[in-house]
């Protein structure tokens, strides 16, 4: 099973992904899911490039900015989890770190906006069970 990407032009991705077709169905269907779910990692880190910055300095305010290099980041999409480098800001004076991609793809700790929505709604749901 490979997923690989064939072309990325004018923000479309075209990927190829092979499955294999097992001798059973439940087997098929369990290879059919990985790959897609192997596709859905792959594309999920494209998109996620996409809100990142070249790495110039950024003005907030009177504050500039500088990044202090691409730093890997795992990331936790609804298909699997996705690690990137990206790029981190600080200000002259130190202080908080600044990630642009997290703020501008609404990252909530570490998960995307779907995968926080899932998992938040899944718990909202136990919640009304919970006797504390």
């Amino acid at each position: 099973m490979t997923v690989s990407i064939a072309s990325l032009e004018n923000n479309v991705l075209v990927m190829e992904v092979s499955i294999p077709l097992e001798s059973t169905m439940l087997e098929g269907e369990n290879a059919i899911e990985q790959a897609l779910n192997e596709a859905g990692v792959v594309a999920s880190g494209e998109l996620l490039k996409q809100f990142d910055t070249d790495g110039s300095a950024l003005q907030v305010g009177p504050t500039k900015f500088t990044s202090k290099g691409p730093v890997g980041k795992i990331y936790h999409t609804p298909y699997g989890d996705t690690c990137l480098a990206r790029h981190v800001y600080q200000s002259p004076k130190g202080g908080s770190i600044f990630c642009p991609l997290d703020d501008r793809a609404r990252i909530i700790n570490s998960a995307t906006p779907k995968l926080a929505k899932i998992v938040s709604h899944k718990y909202s749901k136990l919640s009304i069970f919970w006797v504390g």
